[in-house]
This record gives C-alpha cells, sequence and structure tokens, in this order.
C-alpha cells in the first residue's frame, strides 16, 4: 500500500514538472538548468550531486521564481555517529564509514536578479541505496531494555530506501540547498552554496527476526552541512 502511494506521488510529481515546462514555454518565462557540484569538508567528507531544475516566474513578478526538479545525490564521510530519534535515553551507532545515493524530487524558490539568481530548494520525495554498513552499539545506561541483547554488538545497517521531507522530518536521507547562481554567458555559470542534509540507516533483519535499540528503534540518523560549488549549464534563459 505504502509503495502504491509513493508511485502515485511520483506521477503527479512528474505530471507537475510537464506542467511548468508547457506553461513556461507558452509564457515564454520559463528556465532550465542543470547543475553538477559537490559539497566539501575539511573532514573527508563530501556530496556531489547533479540537479535538474526547471523554474517559471509570473508576468507581473518575474523576479520570483518557483520551480521542481530532479536531484541525483551522494553523500560520503568517514568516522561518523548516527544517532536514535527518541533521546530518553538517545542511543547511537558507532561507524568507520557512511555512505548513501539517492534519487529525489525538489521543490524551491529564487529571486533572479540581472544574471543572478538566489534561492533555496529541498527534496521533497525520494529513494536512497547504498552499500551495508556495521555500526558499533554501546548503551548508555545498564537497565534492561530492548536493545540490551544487542549492547557491544557490530550491528548490521543499511541506508533507509524511501524518504519524505528530510528537511523537516529526521530518519530520511536527502538534501537541500542555500545558493546563489551566476551566469556567466548563455551556456555556462557557477552557482556557490551551502549543502545541508540528512544521512539514516536502518537495522537489518537477523534470522527472521527485527534488530532492535532502546525504545524498539530501529532508525539512526544525523544531520550534516558543508559549503558547495557547482558548475551549471542553462538550458533554458
Amino acid at each position: 500500500m505504502f509503495r502504491m502511494k509513493v508511485f502515485y506521488v511520483f506521477a503527479v510529481l512528474i505530471a507537475a514538472l510537464s506542467a511548468v515546462n508547457v506553461y513556461g514555454q507558452t509564457q515564454s518565462q520559463a528556465s532550465a538548468v542543470i547543475d553538477v557540484g559537490t559539497g566539501f569538508s575539511d573532514d573527508n567528507s563530501f556530496a556531489p550531486s547533479v540537479l535538474y531544475y526547471e523554474q517559471v516566474s509570473m508576468n507581473r513578478i518575474p523576479w520570483f521564481r518557483f520551480g521542481l526538479g530532479i536531484r541525483a545525490w551522494g553523500y560520503y564521510a568517514n568516522r561518523t555517529n548516527l544517532y536514535t530519534k527518541t533521546d530518553s535515553p538517545q542511543d547511537y551507532l558507532e561507524y568507520d564509514k557512511v555512505s548513501a545515493n539517492g534519487l529525489s524530487f525538489v521543490v524551491g524558490a529564487n529571486l533572479r536578479f540581472w544574471k543572478i539568481d538566489l534561492g533555496i530548494n529541498t527534496d521533497l520525495i525520494g529513494a536512497s541505496f547504498g552499500s551495508q554498513r556495521r555500526g558499533y552499539y554501546e548503551r548508555n545506561i545498564t537497565e534492561p531494555g530492548t536493545g540490551s541483547p544487542n549492547n557491544e554488538m557490530w550491528l548490521k545497517t543499511s541506508p533507509v530506501i524511501f524518504n519524505v521531507a528530510p528537511l523537516f522530518l529526521e530518519n530520511y536521507n536527502g538534501q537541500s540547498e542555500a545558493y546563489a547562481r551566476i551566469y556567466l554567458t548563455r551556456r555556462i555559470g557557477v552557482k556557490i552554496g551551502y549543502v545541508y542534509g540528512h544521512i539514516a540507516y536502518r537495522t537489518k533483519n537477523v534470522a527472521d527476526g527485527k534488530v532492535f535499540l532502546d525504545n524498539n528503534q530501529r532508525r539512526v540518523s544525523q544531520n550534516y552541512g558543508m559549503p558547495y560549488a557547482a558548475v551549471s549549464f542553462p538550458l533554458l534563459h
């Protein structure tokens, strides 16, 4: 049932993208761009992405634009702790490495001044995948709990597959951006900004049984943020 709902949402979003494109062509107020770039950090983590983004403005406010897009993204980091959502107690898993890749539908808005776009965007819904990783579970308390049988063990986990509004909801994978895009010519531009993301994993089943942390939790996650730079290729401008 959930997968059918996800399918319907994807279909609606694809139709919306097509509508934006048709409306933009009719009104001659649409633009489209492809951004290819990466977020980067001094701790050797990075977050590459490719974004296809269509935006359209209204006649009376041509400087304000609303857009929809599709983003292929990744996140790769070394030693990381991922935390449970509930903080009473808040458990965590320790990882030597984490990584995830995903494809998301994006919604955003921006202001157009001369040859500069100032904007924000965020993943709305998407799917992610990645390598199975082992996380070390060390409980913060000594009292019995649902996580007791797994204390001081390496647990198998993998990225959460289906993701919804990761900017607002924990335990989902995805990215958001605040950026300035500068059009150098009609064919190329540069984009600089800040990417804010969320990395989320889920414990795996073992021998037909579920692996729980305390409070019956199976998901762990963490936020990340880093500067971002990209090359932009305008398609409609």
